[in-house]
């Protein structure tokens, strides 16, 4: 949550502090490794207008595992398709893999939606980005068949499970975001649309 981010930022702040090791006073990572076009982008395409949605972007943005977020409202899944115009939506509760052998080829970027606390084993070589050269192509291992990994493949996997708790397993093979709505959430949400329509040049600051 927001909250304890700014808790565990501030304990290292501190403890930076107490080394005399030279730190700004407040820490925000918008400000570190954000680019503000991509953010205004972001949030024209429906992300959430809150500190913590616009961070778990950032996380997302930068981060080499594919994202996992936590999404009851589906504020995230929303927002990755505005995003990602021609992504594939798919089920793992539906024939998916062909489907899925296919994207990965071309390129074409993929949305796993609902998943439970669970991930079919077939889909780790794809989570651990599990390739390896063949000549001089790109290959990854999924089920029984070898196929040509594209580099501009992207995976996207979402829950609606406000609470979940994932194996270990996988916790490791993603980064996990929770996109959940908290009041602070909501507060920021509001305050965003509040200052937009009275003060645009502000909220464009």
């Amino acid at each position: 949550t927001g909250a304890y981010r700014k808790e565990a930022c501030d304990g290292w702040l501190q403890k930076l502090s107490d080394l005399k090791i030279p730190a700004s006073k407040e820490f925000s990572l918008s400000k570190s490794i954000g680019d503000e076009v991509k953010i205004r982008q972001w949030v024209i395409d429906y992300l959430p207008n809150d500190a913590l949605s616009i961070d778990n972007a950032i996380i997302l943005d930068n981060s080499r595992r594919w994202p996992l977020m936590i999404d009851p409202q589906m504020q995230a899944n929303k927002w990755t398709k505005k995003s990602n115009p021609d992504i594939k939506a798919l089920r793992l509760n539906m024939p998916y893999i062909r489907d899925l052998e296919n994207c990965i080829q071309f390129g074409t970027p993929v949305l796993l939606e609902n998943v439970e606390e669970s991930l079919d084993a077939i889909l780790d070589p794809v989570l651990q980005k599990a390739t390896f050269k063949q000549g001089t192509l790109t290959m990854v291992r999924l089920g029984d068949s070898t196929i040509e990994w594209s580099k501009d493949f992207k995976l996207y996997i979402t829950t609606k499970l406000p609470n979940p708790h994932f194996p270990p397993e996988i916790c490791v093979a993603v980064s996990i975001l929770n996109f959940m709505a908290t009041q602070d959430g909501l507060q920021d949400q509001m305050l965003g649309i509040v200052v937009a329509a009275e003060e645009p040049a502000t909220e464009e600051k």
